[in-house]
């Protein structure tokens, strides 16, 4: 009836009318039915949230969950929601973010039965935010640490051996750093701080006596350098008697063939 009313020649000037402001009423509408994320309940928070997961947006999934945290810490699965989003920070790289909200989960819900996963989320997060050997390592100091903490206590059991991986790698990337800042005085012929750089690889990684045979060929190659032909002999001695098969005994050989310390 409406609509036959609206289509009589004599009404022609009421639709019209219907017809400009149609648009505002359904855009009126729209803005009626969806909320802002400010004024969702903690539950169609975590829906719209766990919709976007659904379809591998992570990004858009963030804000609804930050949302919750926020506005409803006394939720009954915030523990949840909190462990939620530090996992949707770590999938989307936002590493140093991850790492603080882990921790974060670890020292609120300490016996909560994920605090052992945290940990070693935490770990990975701080793991990786390490940069190349030949540049700053305080990521790879950072992740040392917590490693030591994590193995130092025998609680803690289902992440072991992939600690153990993560504290060797990062322990080999400390001495990789070391030793390009050793090469760098050593190609400057800057001697003496090379020499004192070689003294600080040796305290430092006093516990590693796998590095040893590597450590007395960079003192070979010192010696070289220097044109101290009888410590360079004490080095090569050592390696011959405790290293022969070393891959360090062998370059050690080479570059002594060569009558040249170039290197």
């Amino acid at each position: 009836m409406m609509l036959r009313y609206l289509l009589m020649p004599q009404n022609a000037w009421v639709l019209g009318m219907f017809v400009f402001a149609l648009p505002f009423i359904l855009l009126f509408a729209g803005c009626a039915k969806d909320k802002t994320k400010e004024q969702l309940k903690a539950d169609e928070l975590s829906q719209k949230a766990l919709a976007h997961v659904k379809k591998h947006k992570q990004s858009s999934a963030i804000p609804y969950i930050e949302e919750l945290v926020t506005r409803f810490p006394d939720h009954q699965n915030i523990s949840k929601y909190r462990m939620l989003l530090a996992e949707l920070h770590f999938k989307e790289g936002n590493y140093a973010l991850a790492k603080e909200l882990y921790e974060n989960f670890c020292q609120f819900y300490p016996g909560d039965k994920q605090a052992e996963y945290a940990k070693h989320k935490a770990i990975l997060s701080s793991f990786y935010q390490a940069l190349p050997s030949d540049c700053d390592q305080t990521y790879t100091e950072e992740t040392v640490k917590q490693c030591n903490e994590y193995l130092a206590n025998p609680a803690l059991t289902k992440y072991r051996k992939d600690v153990q991986d993560i504290l060797t790698s990062s322990q080999e990337r400390l001495t990789e750093k070391e030793i390009y800042v050793f090469n760098f005085y050593l190609g400057r012929k800057q001697f003496d701080a090379a020499r004192s750089r070689l003294k600080h690889i040796r305290e430092k990684f006093a516990a590693n006596k796998a590095l040893e045979p590597r450590l007395l060929y960079l003192e070979y190659k010192l010696a070289a350098k220097e044109k101290k032909r009888n410590e360079a002999l004490v080095c090569m001695n050592k390696l011959e008697k405790d290293y022969p098969s070393s891959a360090f005994t062998t370059m050690a050989h080479s570059l002594h063939n060569k009558q040249t310390f170039v290197f």
